[in-house]
């Protein structure tokens, strides 16, 4: 039998814990919002070093790895509300283009990526997206694997190819390109 009390979250003046015991709930909150996690684990509060301690007793190894994602996106998420995490999209080739339409209710997204009509992908809630050049999407939000997975999703539209450097990129990332056919 194992017991963890190594992982803390410090209350600072900029973050802020607040546990909702009868919904078994914990609120993260920052300067770039707020985030609400279930509870899975015990939690002690030691108010002299305003530390949350995660606590938890586990004898089996599928809990432990259990435990350990949940204390990464506890870390996370402290972590997206106080900072807030970014994603940058470039979008190579001819005539590929994006641009950002405001609508009442959200936002969306006008592709133009060699197809015989525009892509249009309405903005989630959790995202705010930039364009600062028409080739360049910047999407900034406060959870990861959200902001993570939106990026995907775009990235999808328009993978990149593997024999001309066309498609969506990450910052970043490399393609290596396959050699075309010989003659």
């Amino acid at each position: 039998m194992f017991i963890s009390k190594n992982q803390y979250l410090r209350q600072s003046k900029d973050l802020k814990l607040n546990l909702l015991c009868q919904q078994k709930l914990l609120s993260v909150e920052g300067p770039q919002g707020s985030i609400t996690y279930p509870l899975y684990a015990e939690f002690e509060y030691s108010k002299i070093e305003r530390k949350l301690y995660i606590t938890q007793t586990f004898n089996d190894e599928r809990k432990k790895a259990f435990f350990q994602m949940y204390q990464i996106l506890l870390t996370q998420s402290a972590l997206g509300v106080l900072l807030g995490y970014r994603r940058q999209l470039n979008i190579v080739g001819i005539g590929y283009q994006v641009s950002i339409e405001e609508k009442e209710t959200s936002n969306f997204l006008i592709f133009r990526l060699g197809f015989s009509h525009q892509v249009n992908v309405e903005v989630p809630n959790y995202v705010s997206v930039s364009c600062p050049k028409p080739r360049v999407l910047l999407l900034k939000g406060i959870n990861l694997q959200k902001l993570h997975n939106f990026a995907g999703v775009l990235r999808r539209l328009k993978l990149p190819s593997a024999y001309k450097e066309k498609g969506i990129y990450y910052l970043g990332e490399t393609v290596s390109l396959k050699q075309g056919k010989k003659t």
